[in-house]
């Protein structure tokens, strides 16, 4: 093995999604030229914490890096004691949404961990490698390299973020290292789908609306930026020409943003000779779409669509800051229907303030708006976040005393007042099976399980969701 050589690792957890990480096939991608890399998914290979060291015998990585999400902090520990083990002369670097949100926390917390980044880091970390393999890493280039989070003089400094303008530029990720056709089958992000294989991409990076839960613009900025078209169209050639694959699962959070270029692209999909479906595995905003764009996008291959409504109280939804009321959500579910197609409904339940009798209502609410499937989530206080901040400033919350292993999606990580977890828990089992215990519902439900790995697959997040 090169002596400069990187390892990018996505950390296991809990979750029965097996998708591959695009955050660090981008990584990889802007890397590549300088070292040798490489790309763990402790996930889809079930590499735990206390495996990891075993993973790493008679390997020599010059740099781990590490993906963190918040719920990770608590495993993040045994990972690099696994490396301290093995390679203790390992440059330790975490990026992702965690030091994205808390890049001083990250480093204050975490002693073993020698430098972490804040925000998109492809060209952060390429410049660092550049200067840690020429033996260059001095305080004053640490202090040019865009979003690194350093330790000077007992002090954690954080650099300024650099948000990668033209996304072309990026090219496509590591494909060949994120090793696609690796993946199981029946696992996707969106859990149903309706051709494989499944493949993620991304068009987008920023958000410039402002939900008080979502640290989305922590990570890739408020300034919305766009990849092209063609390039758009190009890695779903690639994919389907090298990999057999049918269907893509677009993680942007804002593909509709810019209704022109929507348009752009379902004519330049049309026109291609193979057919490919497509759905949106975190959503598109409703007041983004019109009659003619959901035509376009029905042609092109959208079978359904996934909203984010997150409360059918509008007292609620104005706290959330999400520019929408009850109504404007019935209006336009109803249009979505009229050009034939499904639709998903996403809610959160247990916002700070909410009341027993408005989640009830937000229970209501998705039943009487003629939704295939819906998903309660718990609310989460994640770090600096809008809410999260004024939580902390009415100490309601402490944000060093935190579970971070309560920040899966399935676990309850705050308490609104009033509640208590297991009523929480309660009142999401209690949500699901109205929702779910319907017999046109369960009948298409079941009518959508595509094998029996994807019905195991099912089962174990229902289970996950509604019973533990």
């Amino acid at each position: 093995m090169l002596n400069d050589s990187v390892l990018l690792v996505k950390l296991f957890s809990a979750a029965d999604e097996s998708v591959p990480p695009l955050g660090l096939g981008y990584l990889a991608s802007a890397i590549r030229n300088k070292c040798e890399v490489e790309i763990l998914d402790c996930e889809k290979e079930k590499i735990q914490a206390e495996n990891f060291a075993l993973w790493l015998k008679n390997k020599d990585f010059k740099v781990i890096g590490f993906h963190v999400f918040t719920h990770h902090l608590n495993i993040l520990r045994e990972y690099i004691k696994a490396v301290k083990e093995v390679i203790p002369q390992a440059v330790i670097i975490i990026g992702g949404p965690h030091p994205s949100c808390a890049p001083e926390h990250s480093l204050k917390n975490f002693p073993e961990i020698d430098y972490a980044f804040c925000g998109e880091a492809e060209k952060g970390l390429s410049a660092f490698l550049d200067a840690l393999f020429a033996n260059n890493l001095t305080a004053a280039v640490k202090a040019t390299i865009p979003g690194l989070v350093w330790r000077h003089n007992q002090e954690v400094k954080v650099n300024q973020r650099l948000f990668w303008e033209n996304l072309d530029d990026l090219g496509m990720p590591a494909w060949d290292l994120l090793k696609f056709e690796s993946y199981p089958t029946g696992a996707p992000h969106s859990v149903f789908y309706k051709n494989f294989p499944i493949a993620p991409i991304v068009t987008t990076r920023g958000c410039p609306f402002s939900c008080t839960f979502c640290a989305g613009h922590l990570v890739s900025g408020r300034r919305m930026r766009t990849r092209s078209v063609q390039s758009i169209i190009d890695e779903i050639e690639y994919l389907h020409d090298n990999f057999g694959v049918k269907e893509i699962n677009f993680e942007d959070d804002n593909f509709t943003f810019n209704k022109e270029r929507v348009m752009d692209f379902c004519e330049k999909l049309s026109k291609k000779p193979w057919q490919i479906s497509f759905a949106f595995a975190n959503g598109i905003r409703l007041d983004s779409l019109d009659e003619e764009m959901l035509l376009a996008l029905k042609k092109a291959g959208l079978y359904e669509v996934r909203v984010g409504i997150e409360s059918g109280n509008n007292r609620i939804l104005k706290l959330m800051q999400k520019s929408l009321n009850t109504t404007v959500v019935q209006d336009k579910i109803k249009l979505i229907q009229s050009v034939g197609l499904d639709v998903v409904g996403l809610f959160i339940i247990g916002y700070p303030g909410e009341t027993r009798k408005e989640i009830l209502q937000t229970f209501k609410f998705a039943r009487d708006l003629g939704l295939i499937r819906a998903n309660f989530a718990i609310f989460h206080p994640f770090p600096f976040t809008a809410v999260t901040d004024q939580l902390v400033a009415e100490k309601k919350i402490n944000t060093d005393i935190q579970d971070w292993d309560n920040f899966s999606l399935t676990k309850v990580a705050y308490v609104p007042q009033g509640f208590t977890k297991n009523e929480l828990r309660n009142l999401r089992r209690y949500g699901f099976l109205r929702f779910y215990l319907r017999p046109k519902i369960l009948y298409k439900l079941l009518s959508s399980i595509k094998s029996f790995s994807h019905f195991k697959f099912i089962f174990r997040l229902m289970f996950r969701w509604v019973f533990k």
